[in-house]
């Protein structure tokens, strides 16, 4: 295999990566352009590695280095996952990571149109799609600030009374100060007003000081 064929592999995983990573970066994510680029070069590199290195037409097995990468980003992704409160974030980043390695391990394998096409598709559902969610969610969803004693039992409390009243949230946060406690509740406007309805029930739990819909 020529040192150009290969060279240019590289220069396209790099590219590749670095197109994802800045839909990342530019919204000011954890992992961003440099890192996006890092694991698709190094991805395509190890995959190269496998095929003209580690396998020799008889002796090795290209597929297990490939193995190895899709596992070792899994850890990565795993840290740019945060958990606050009851709501997650992270998870799309951590699905990009994966992805960009994927892309890396295409171009890598000399898959330049398979590759280039899920990048494409990357680009696509992180842009688009995004969007998407904003646009479906910026009429419907309400924030709803619950002011408690401060005791992590409320939390439980004012779920129960949520699940009993058959009112879903979109995520739950909760921010502590001394002796007072604001449970962060989004949700969407038609809970929010089925919330509103049965205010008096909420406001009569134990330990409930005032709830402010904003």
């Amino acid at each position: 295999m020529e040192t150009i064929e290969l060279i240019l592999r590289l220069v396209a995983a790099t590219l590749a990566g670095a197109f994802i990573g800045y839909t990342r970066e530019r919204i000011q994510k954890p992992a961003g352009l440099r890192t996006h680029a890092l694991i698709s070069v190094g991805a395509a590199f190890l995959t190269e590695l496998s095929m003209g290195v580690f396998f020799t037409g008889e002796v090795g097995d290209p597929g297990r280095v490939t193995a190895q990468i899709v596992s070792g980003i899994g850890f990565l992704g795993a840290g740019t996952i945060l958990k606050k409160g009851f709501s997650v974030k992270g998870l799309t980043t951590a699905a990009t990571l994966w992805v960009t390695a994927s892309v890396g391990i295409g171009f890598g394998a000399g898959q330049y149109l398979l590759a280039s096409v899920v990048t494409g598709f990357v680009l696509f559902i992180v842009v688009i799609f995004r969007r998407l969610e904003l646009f479906a969610l910026s009429s419907k969803k309400e924030k709803i600030v619950i002011a408690t004693e401060n005791n992590r039992k409320m939390v439980g409390k004012i779920s129960k009374w949520l699940d009993k009243m058959d009112i879903s949230i979109y995520t739950l946060e909760v921010e502590s100060e001394d002796d007072e406690m604001s449970i962060v509740l989004i949700m969407s406007h038609e809970d929010a007003q089925k919330l509103q309805d049965n205010l008096s029930g909420l406001t009569e739990i134990s330990g409930v000081t005032s709830v402010d819909l904003e």
